[in-house]
């Protein structure tokens, strides 16, 4: 069997996604068993229009345009592929939609036939740590298990174990899932009876955030992030607050330019007091 193909669509319009497309697609690079790949949604397809408009949403409304979605998108895939000529792939069974939508009843996910929905609209700022972009990382490969494990499609066990299947049905919960990232015992049993115990071990790397390095590290993913303008260890959201990027530019580039910008600054004021004093102003 070939890797399972996990269509991601975002519909956060936040301005510069490019640390968490870097995010998700280097999971690719990590194991073998699943392909994440980023695909353009249609901005005036209803249920891209209905997650982005701001309002509290109805899951169940929400599930019924999921089907008409999938088969949109489908449609769309194929319409791309023949204009660029890339006719080698169909589109992939399964997507997930990364939104800041808010449903109702304080869920931050619903699946259905074939189409995920991840709804970040109630996350906030004091969830972190992690950050937002752990979150939905680990939300992702949450949807990619249930893309290949009937078993696990739909909710699993109500204790929360730190593991990615807790059901954890308020956001503020999932913390404990996204910064322990296991697999438990029930979640691997179910894994081995669907008959995919070979995607245990893709699975556990993915989840397991040391792959994610260092922001000292240019060489590793989250210095790479670091470098695209979000300091994981610093940036909470999806954007760095004014605070956040003063503190992120310090990391990155050393406190010489804060020294020299305290030089410049004391000098100047001395020069302003000296012509001042001297009448010369």
């Amino acid at each position: 069997m070939g890797r399972k193909r996990i269509g991601i669509v975002s519909a956060i319009d936040d301005g510069n996604d490019a640390a968490l497309r870097y995010l998700i697609l280097h999971l690719n690079t990590l194991q073998s068993g699943f392909e994440f790949e980023f695909l353009s949604p249609d901005p005036t397809d209803p249920l891209i229009r209905m997650l982005t408009r701001g309002e509290l949403l109805d899951r169940e409304v929400v599930r019924t345009e999921c089907e008409a979605f999938r088969q949109s998108m489908r449609r769309r895939f194929r319409a791309l592929s023949s204009a660029f000529g890339t006719k080698e792939e169909e589109p992939p069974d399964c997507l997930v939609l990364l939104t800041k939508a808010t449903l109702a009843d304080n869920f931050y996910s619903l699946r259905h036939h074939g189409v995920s929905i991840i709804a970040l609209g109630n996350w906030q700022r004091w969830m972190a740590p992690p950050s937002i972009l752990e979150f939905v990382l680990t939300l992702t490969v949450r949807e990619a298990i249930a893309a290949v494990s009937p078993r696990l499609r739909d909710s699993v066990h109500l204790g929360t174990k730190g593991c990615v299947g807790d059901v954890t049905p308020v956001l503020s919960d999932v913390r404990q899932k996204v910064m322990s990232s296991y697999l438990c015992g029930y979640c691997r049993r179910a894994l081995e009876e669907d008959g995919v115990s070979n995607l245990i071990p893709d699975v556990e790397v993915m989840l397991c955030k040391s792959w994610i390095g260092t922001a000292d590290d240019s060489s590793s993913p989250a210095g790479v992030v670091s470098a695209l303008g979000h300091d994981l260890f610093i940036v909470k959201g999806l954007e760095p607050t004014a605070w956040e990027h003063v503190r992120s530019t310090l990391r990155r580039d050393g406190t010489q330019q804060l020294l020299t910008l305290l030089q410049t600054t004391l000098a100047a004021v001395l020069i302003a007091g000296l012509i001042v004093a001297l009448g010369l102003k």
